[in-house]
């Protein structure tokens, strides 16, 4: 096997498993989906044109694609729900830490200024290029 073989399929597999953790993300609570659906997303580009196509025509995730890849802004009611949504996981995640009593506190503040950071990303630069800041 080739150098270049053995590279694109370790990069189809890395894609593959990376898009998994993205959806495995949307369902649990503090697992990220942006981050591993945007390295999924590279993995495929670089491995597979066909992996990716396949990747751009998921249901689920194809329709995100273009938010992430700066092609289409985020509409105002995609920011404010991806917000409400974050901060829904980010609330639900620190009561259950809290609640256990075996949550470090450093945990807990970096999951809220995570959540701060992923705000201020979120509305910023999912906006139109013409659209004013706020």
């Amino acid at each position: 096997m080739t150098k270049t073989k053995t590279k694109r399929i370790m990069f189809g597999l890395l894609g593959v498993f990376f898009v998994i953790l993205a959806a495995v993300g949307v369902a649990l609570p503090g697992i990220p989906t942006v981050g591993p659906l945007l390295l999924g997303s590279f993995f495929l580009t670089k491995s597979s044109p066909a992996l990716e196509k396949r990747l751009i025509r998921n249901k689920f995730f194809g329709r995100y694609l273009p938010y992430l890849d700066g092609s289409e802004s985020m509409t105002t009611k995609a920011r404010i729900t991806s917000i409400c949504l974050m901060w829904t996981s980010i609330s639900l995640s620190s009561g259950i830490l809290y609640a256990s009593n075996k949550a470090p506190t450093w945990l807990l503040v970096t999951l809220l200024v995570a959540g701060v950071i992923g705000t201020v990303f979120i509305w910023r630069f999912g906006r139109k290029r013409n659209e004013p800041s706020s």
